[in-house]
């Protein structure tokens, strides 16, 4: 094969439309994915964001979409359907729809020299990935950013809507991940469930997700801008302040919040409970805060950007993580002490005592003892807030991660040489 001339990426992450991006200011989750520089341009592809229109909308269906998120970053955003003629067909539709996107990127992947193509999960996103490094001749690899079968056994259902069944969905999620060049997990919890997949161990890399986070969360939480008029104009006046950051769904147990609230002892505290998110379980989320008697100290907050986040994180008494993802990370920075279940990827930052309250998964109880436990102890609190920022600050160094993620990209490059 002739010498690779360009360092070009084509990745395929249906996490966030671009709408979205813009909104929370989260872009670096996609920009961060050129290394400072390292490929010279990186194409993201959102496959089917205009299911995010609304059902009557026309802008479900027509053309993939291209925008420019930077010099080194354009982002393209695929229809839920072809021609709006069709939409009373939506099977077909959809199906005419991803041709055309995969025809549209077999263009632009022969016109740019795109030299290697990323999926950010083995499922939709690695079916498309691998069709076209198939085609192609390229590279695939594949990102696993949770505990899939994990998921599927808390849920009882199957992670993608496109499944019916979750023997259908493992098999393609051991044929895809059987098949990729290098599969990657962002923890070692994550890595567990690729390796049960039986990808073979030399195939893998864990590459946490340090240098997507937002650059401001890495400042030191005493020079940061000074969160209290955010918190104020939520309704916060003076009270100590639970926080949880989380989409609210039933998967993230974001009612545990509200359970734990419940449990402590009203009459020794002056508690606000604070929710940054928004999702389905947002109605019940309230009723279940007026049944258990806590609903004046409950305050949704809806979705903010990162700045608004990354102010007000080191106001705040206690951090409560049912169950997080990234977010994790983001709040360890912060400095604030946490209160986290023993679930998922959790114990890699959180241990008990040392770097928070890492409790018993599902026991909101503990979960409010824990609470309990520092907010009558500001000098632990401190110590457990500053272990957890120091931790995280090691195992997320964007600058080693990234080293470690070029080393890999170089390996696939020198073999395309060969």
């Amino acid at each position: 094969m002739n010498e690779i001339q360009k360092k070009n990426m084509l990745v395929f992450d249906t996490a966030y439309t671009y709408k979205i991006i813009c909104e929370r200011n989260i872009s670096a989750l996609v920009t961060a994915k050129d290394i400072n520089g390292y490929f010279d341009h990186v194409w993201t592809v959102h496959a089917v964001a205009s299911l995010f229109c609304p059902p009557s909308s026309k802008l479900r269906y027509g053309r993939p979409i291209v925008r420019e998120l930077n010099k080194k970053h354009t982002h393209i955003e695929g229809k839920i359907g072809r021609f709006y003629s069709l939409s009373w067909f939506p099977v077909l539709n959809f199906v005419l729809a991803q041709i055309d996107l995969i025809l549209f990127l077999m263009k632009l992947i022969k016109t740019n020299q795109i030299s290697i193509i990323r999926a950010e999960d083995p499922l939709f996103n690695g079916i498309l990935g691998l069709i076209l490094s198939s085609i192609k001749k390229l590279p695939i690899i594949i990102g696993v950013w949770g505990n899939q079968e994990a998921i599927r056994a808390d849920t009882k259902k199957t992670l993608s809507p496109y499944f019916k069944w979750m023997w259908l969905e493992r098999m393609v999620e051991r044929f895809v991940l059987r098949r990729a060049d290098i599969a990657l997990a962002g923890n070692i919890n994550n890595m567990d469930f690729v390796l049960s997949c039986g990808v073979k161990k030399e195939k893998t890399a864990i590459i946490r997700i340090g240098p997507a986070i937002y650059s401001k969360h890495f400042i030191e939480p005493d020079k940061r801008e000074c969160g209290m008029k955010d918190l104020r104009s939520e309704g916060v006046n003076g009270q100590r302040v639970l926080l949880c950051i989380s989409r609210l769904e039933v998967l993230k147990r974001v009612d545990h919040m509200i359970k734990a609230l419940a449990c402590i002892k009203v009459s020794d505290y002056n508690i606000k409970a604070l929710y940054i998110g928004d999702g389905s379980e947002k109605d019940k989320l309230s009723k279940l805060a007026k049944k258990l008697g806590v609903s004046d100290q409950v305050i949704f907050c809806g979705n903010k950007d990162q700045d608004w986040i990354y102010r007000i994180i080191p106001c705040v008494d206690v951090i409560v993580a049912p169950t997080s993802g990234r977010v994790l990370a983001e709040i360890a920075l912060g400095g604030a002490p946490i209160v986290a279940y023993d679930t998922d990827w959790h114990k890699e930052i959180i241990e008990q005592g040392v770097t928070g309250e890492l409790v018993p998964d599902l026991n909101y109880s503990l979960m409010a003892k824990s609470i309990e436990k520092i907010l009558k102890d500001k000098d632990y609190a401190l110590k457990i807030g500053s272990n957890a920022r120091e931790r995280t600050l090691d195992i997320m160094n964007p600058e080693k991660i990234n080293n470690v993620l070029i080393n890999i990209y170089e390996e696939l490059f020198a073999l395309q040489k060969l």
